[in-house]
């Protein structure tokens, strides 16, 4: 063998040295790659083969839904609680800067003023259900909002917009500051008692004694009539028209039905047995939809009121005729 042949098989052997050392190190990129974009992906790769290094890659999810849901839900809390303290505080802020401007408006008065009559112009905002009291400062008597820490024994009672009674208006302020909640005063002296419960009786008068007060209405109104009888004397026909036109008075957007907001027009307070006004008009509802229609109003007025009214003269009078003759007159 010559030195060119044998310069030629070296150089050969070198370039398959080379070109295997080149795959191999391929192979070796190739699989650092794969294994990297598993594990980003959070999968597994499983080689099965049995013939060669050709594999096949299996892909299992590692995600567990039930963490993802419940970190999820710890954000949403979180978020939500860091959202309504920041509105607390920016509330608190904002009721703290205004009773300062208060406080300091006022502030060009003392000394010229009696403080008790500043405490009258000074409306507490900071701190939530405090009132205005004559302080010491600087020894100076100063009006300002605290909270009262104790209470005299004193018997004064109030009573809240809540509708609770307090031994005194200190005593208010003092629950009010403790629930962190603004409680106004409504009125000194004790809360009214609850209306009287419409009994049964009363409940079956009330529909003859509506309809006196709709005839009462009619003769102050434009629809009076001189010679219009009372109601004793009214015809089934006369009743009915005076129900409908208070009903057509009452339905202002006319549509045939009349919400709770119309049987407010009615003026309860003013009329007689006032207290069966809401069961009464919750009776007439039939259907139970919130809503009186014609039908069901003339029923409740005219027929219910007879009822009453004839059983009534029954059983005082012995006869349910009041009146010897009735003509059918209209209102």
């Amino acid at each position: 063998m010559d030195d060119t042949e044998h310069y030629r098989l070296k150089k050969t052997a070198r370039k398959a040295t080379g070109r295997r050392a080149g795959e191999t190190e391929r192979q070796k990129v190739t699989g650092n790659k794969e294994k990297k974009e598993n594990t980003n992906k959070g999968t597994t790769t499983e080689e099965r083969s049995d013939r060669g290094p050709v594999g096949k890659f299996v892909k299992t999810s590692s995600r567990n839904p039930l963490g993802e849901s419940a970190m999820k839900l710890s954000f949403t809390c979180a978020l939500f609680l860091l959202l309504s303290l920041h509105t607390c505080t920016i509330m608190g802020g904002r009721a703290q800067r205004r009773q300062r401007q208060a406080e300091e408006s006022l502030r060009p008065y003392i000394g010229r003023v009696e403080p008790e009559k500043l405490c009258e112009l000074l409306k507490c905002r900071s701190p939530v259900g405090s009132w205005c009291q004559v302080v010491q400062e600087n020894g100076v008597l100063v009006p300002k909002c605290v909270c009262p820490q104790s209470c005299p024994r004193q018997r004064a009672p109030v009573c809240s917009v809540l509708g609770k009674t307090y031994g005194n208006e200190c005593l208010l302020h003092k629950e009010a500051c403790r629930k962190r909640r603004r409680t106004g005063l409504a009125h000194t002296g004790p809360c009214l008692v609850p209306k009287a419960i419409c009994t049964e009786e009363e409940l079956s008068q009330f529909p003859y004694r509506l309809l006196d007060w709709f005839l009462l209405l009619s003769r102050m109104g434009e629809s009076y009539v001189p010679s219009t009888p009372p109601q004793s004397c009214l015809s089934h026909a006369q009743r009915t028209q005076l129900a409908q036109q208070r009903f057509t008075v009452l339905d202002k957007n006319n549509d045939g039905k009349l919400s709770r907001w119309d049987l407010r027009k009615l003026r309860y307070k003013r009329m007689p047995l006032e207290h069966c006004a809401t069961p009464f008009f919750q009776s007439c509802d039939q259907n139970r939809n919130r809503k009186v229609t014609l039908r069901e109003w003339t029923t409740c007025l005219v027929d219910r009121s007879e009822d009453w009214f004839y059983h009534f003269m029954s059983m005082r009078m012995g006869s349910h005729k009041l009146c010897p003759t009735i003509k059918e007159n209209h209102l």
